[in-house]
Order: C-alpha cells, then sequence, then structure tokens
C-alpha cells in the first residue's frame, strides 16, 4: 500500500515564514489628532501658541484653521501648512492682534497621502486683546516685629575673707591664774585679694627700682 506524502513539514516551514514577516514588518504607527493647549473655552490675547500632534499613517501634511463664531463654516487657514509629522510639540502660532475680540474656534487638519484626512473637533476660545492681561498679585506677608530682649541684671557675690576666733578654755583660763581670770583674744586674719595685689606690685617695684640701682652702679664702675 502506498502512504500519502506528509504536509507536516511544508506546513512548519510555512508558520515560520509567516512569523518571520510578522516580526520584520513595522510596528503600526500610533495615530494622533488633537490639539492639547490652549484649553477649551479658553482665554487667549496676542500670539497663541497652539499645541497638539498630528500623526498618522501615509501622512502627508497638516494645517491649523480658525473660524470666527459669526460664521463658523468659514475656515481660514492659520500659516503654510506643514509636511513634518508633531507629537505633543507645538503646530502653530496664531496671531490674534488684527482680529477683533469675540469667541472663535480652532482645528487641526491632519491628511493623507492618499488625499484622506482627520480633523478635530471645533475648539473654542474667546480672543481678548482689548482687555489687559491679568496679573498675579504677589501674596502679602505681615513683617515681623522685632523682639526686643532685656538682659537681666547678675549680681557678683564677694566673697568676705573669714575671721577665726579662738577662746582658751576654761581649765586654762584656772591653771594661768587661780584668783584673777584672764580672757585671752587672738585673731587671725585672712589678708583681701586687693591686699595682696598691691603688695605684690608694690614688692616688683622696689624690686625692679633696685635691680635699676645695682645696674647703674655697675655701668659707673665699668665706665670709671
Amino acid at each position: 500500500m502506498r502512504r500519502a506524502p506528509s504536509t507536516t513539514v511544508p506546513l512548519s516551514l510555512l508558520l515560520c515564514l509567516s512569523a518571520a514577516v510578522l516580526a520584520a514588518a513595522p510596528p503600526p504607527q500610533e495615530q494622533l489628532c488633537e490639539i492639547t493647549s490652549p484649553r477649551p473655552n479658553a482665554e487667549v490675547r496676542g500670539s497663541v501658541e497652539i499645541v497638539g500632534s498630528a500623526r498618522l499613517p501615509e501622512f502627508d501634511f497638516y494645517k491649523l484653521q480658525y473660524a470666527s463664531s459669526a460664521t463658523p463654516d468659514l475656515w481660514i487657514d492659520i500659516g503654510d501648512v506643514q509636511r513634518q509629522e508633531k507629537t505633543n510639540e507645538r503646530l502653530g502660532i496664531w496671531h490674534t492682534s488684527a482680529l477683533p475680540d469675540g469667541a472663535y474656534y480652532l482645528r487641526l487638519v491632519v491628511v493623507k497621502k492618499d488625499g484622506n484626512y482627520q480633523q478635530t473637533d471645533p475648539l473654542r476660545v474667546s480672543v481678548a486683546n482689548a482687555e489687559p492681561a491679568p496679573t498675579h498679585t504677589p501674596e502679602e506677608f505681615p513683617t515681623p516685629t522685632p523682639t526686643i530682649v532685656i538682659p537681666t541684671p547678675t549680681t557678683a557675690i564677694v566673697e568676705q575673707p573669714t575671721v577665726v576666733r579662738t577662746t582658751p578654755s576654761a581649765s586654762a583660763e584656772a591653771e594661768a591664774s587661780p584668783t584673777v581670770s584672764q580672757e585671752t583674744e587672738s585673731t587671725i586674719s585672712i589678708p583681701s585679694l586687693d591686699t595682696f595685689v598691691r603688695q605684690c606690685v608694690f614688692g616688683a617695684f622696689v624690686a625692679a627700682v633696685l635691680f635699676v640701682f645695682v645696674g647703674v652702679i655697675f655701668l659707673l664702675r665699668r665706665l670709671i
């Protein structure tokens, strides 16, 4: 009996080839078409920076447009068309100084190479060039009051010299004189600090005078 040829090997080769093709194929490009700044119902003036993303498969170009709320179907291009894809970047600058104040609409149109396009929903903003731009008022903080600290006077305590008095005992008085009571009082005084200093200064002065005197006599003797 003749067996049919096996199809396992060709099927495996086909699966491997399909996996390799899928792995080598570039990942699908992310589709982004949005305006992130200004925000809806924002108040704008002067030159307005429009930020967003313009990215599609087979991208060709994008353009920004605006329309007045009085004529919402009349869209006017903002600048030239741009042929570089953007992702969360500045898409263009909208100069509003020559426009009357009021409500306007913004939109982004991204065009593909085959002519198909994708656009954002109209974004409503308010042009207010006649009104001054709001200024930020810095928050005021109270000025701290300096605290005056009055030093507390300190009382200096000076130790006074102690006087020691010795009184002879009754037995000693009896031995000295059996009939006559004699009271002997001896006082031991400790000199104060001022007295000690004066004595030291005086001693140093006397020593200096004597040293000078001896030096003069020695000098005279050498000269003679």
